[in-house]
């Protein structure tokens, strides 16, 4: 558990409790970047590829439990919840490596196209971990790949990101940070 110290409107001190995960990122912000992007919390070892069933050349994952909400009326994961997994992922594989958080006038990534496999259920309480990454880039695009993994894969995907400037809805290269931060992650040149 957390505790915070806050200012109420009036300017008094106020005692506010935050459970580990749950903080609000508005109050908070350095608990939600530390978590959440830093790349050594999400760099898969052979150790959790081995936990979670996942083939060595996946490098980056987030590990998740099958909420209720995300049950169907079958009493399995439902299948847009896998989207909404694979999102998170490519968004945090992004800001980890370095894409700025979204703004009006700097790039930020569009989904143009995406599709889904589903391999086997996973059910209520299920530990999944779900991992991205880059199976190749273009100068304006790059296709990310997304499975999520518990005893194997149960789900696979694949999405076309194409960085966009917000304001002008343009298309704009990669940025070289990021470019070599992803040929690096992934260990390969594109």
């Amino acid at each position: 558990m957390v505790l915070a110290l806050d200012r109420d409107r009036r300017g008094s001190d106020r005692q506010e409790v935050c459970l580990t995960g749950a903080q609000n990122p508005a109050k908070h912000p350095a608990m939600l970047t530390d978590r959440y992007h830093d790349l050594a919390t999400h760099r898969l070892d052979d150790t959790r590829r081995a936990e979670f069933g996942i083939d060595p050349d996946w490098h980056f994952g987030i590990e998740r439990r099958a909420r209720w909400s995300e049950m169907d009326p079958f009493r399995h994961v439902n299948h847009a919840t896998y989207f909404e997994w694979y999102e998170e992922a490519r968004n945090l594989y992004l800001e980890t490596l370095g894409l700025p958080p979204l703004a009006p006038d700097v790039p930020g990534p569009v989904l143009a196209e995406t599709t889904a496999k589903y391999v086997k259920p996973l059910i209520y309480g299920d530990v999944v971990m779900v991992t991205a990454r880059t199976a190749s880039m273009g100068r304006t695009s790059l296709v990310m790949e997304y499975a999520v993994w518990k005893d194997g894969c149960a789900a696979s995907g694949r999405g076309v990101i194409v960085l966009v400037v917000n304001d002008t809805g343009e298309k704009t290269p990669i940025p070289d940070g990021l470019r070599a931060a992803i040929t690096d992650l992934e260990g390969r040149t594109f």
